[in-house]
């Protein structure tokens, strides 16, 4: 080859390049109107690439709802669920993770479907006294603990009442270093601690005794937001070289909690049925996860 033709060869490769740089570079030739709205346009080039420009963000409000917001109280659920619920809305239980949530843009029919990325989400809120009781459920106190458990909650303990626990706390608090025996009532179920202590005023030693109802009926919620329940609790004790070790053991608290849950999804239900939401199902199970957009 020549070096004139090497020339005329290299100079069209140079000229083939810079047009199609300058393809690349050109301006859009050609604009259309998205269907989400008129701000969100599609950009087509020759290339046959395609950019998507959203204006969205500029507006005064956006073009659909989606987010989540999270309460804490069901009644605030229901009002919230109602103001913003429609024929699309359904509404979640799931007692693992103590929560309902609200999808408000849902599938509403086989044929209309929905993004299912606006939601409301109710996550249930542990009540500080149920946790206190649940925590010291099948655990042994010592005397003074024990006393000072019950005087702290003694407002809550539905029977015997109150006064007559507080009486038994201060018994225990009063002959903390007292030598104690436990009998049981076989008739009424009631444990009696004898005990023995010696006085600094005599070297006889003095007796007495502390009776203990073989359990008592405390009123919890699991969970804020609910009316409390009656849940029962038994006595437990352990008498030791040590000293009398003295604690209770809640019923079946997992079946209180269940309940609580299940009354919870009800009240839910009947607000929103007598707020007039539109056929707004409450099921459990976990939430639909929101719908991806195929790229």
């Amino acid at each position: 080859m020549t070096e004139e033709a090497a020339t005329v060869e290299t100079d069209g490769a140079r000229i083939e390049d810079l047009t199609r740089r300058s393809s690349y570079q050109s301006p859009p030739v050609g604009y259309q109107l998205d269907s989400e709205g008129p701000n969100v346009v599609r950009v087509m080039r020759e290339d046959e690439r395609i950019e998507r420009l959203s204006l969205e963000g500029w507006q005064d409000a956006p073009n659909r709802n989606r987010g989540t917001a999270v309460l804490f109280d069901p009644e605030n659920f229901v009002e919230y669920v109602d103001r913003l619920g429609s024929a699309e809305t359904t509404v979640w239980g799931n007692e693992a993770a103590n929560s309902f949530t609200a999808v408000f843009n849902d599938h509403e029919t086989p044929h209309d479907p929905g993004w299912r990325d606006h939601t409301a989400v109710l996550q249930l809120q542990d009540d500080p006294e149920w946790n206190a009781f649940v925590q010291r459920s099948g655990r042994y106190m010592n005397q003074v603990d024990f006393a000072e458990f019950l005087q702290d909650y003694a407002p809550s303990i539905l029977r015997p009442d109150g006064a007559t626990l507080l009486e038994v706390a201060m018994n225990f608090k009063a002959h903390r270093k007292a030598e104690f025996e436990s009998a049981v009532d076989l008739e009424t179920g009631d444990v009696s601690f004898q005990y023995t202590e010696q006085t600094t005023a005599k070297t006889a030693p003095k007796a007495g005794q502390i009776e203990v109802p073989r359990e008592f009926v405390v009123a919890l919620s699991p969970f804020l937001g609910m009316d409390p329940v009656a849940v029962t609790a038994r006595l437990r004790f352990n008498v030791e070289k040590d000293g009398l070790q003295i604690g209770f053991r809640l019923v079946r608290p997992d079946l209180v909690r269940r309940d609580a849950f299940a009354a919870i999804r009800t009240k839910i239900a009947d607000g929103l049925d007598s707020l007039d939401a539109i056929g707004v199902p409450v099921l459990l199970g976990s939430a639909p996860q929101p719908v991806r957009a195929q790229s």
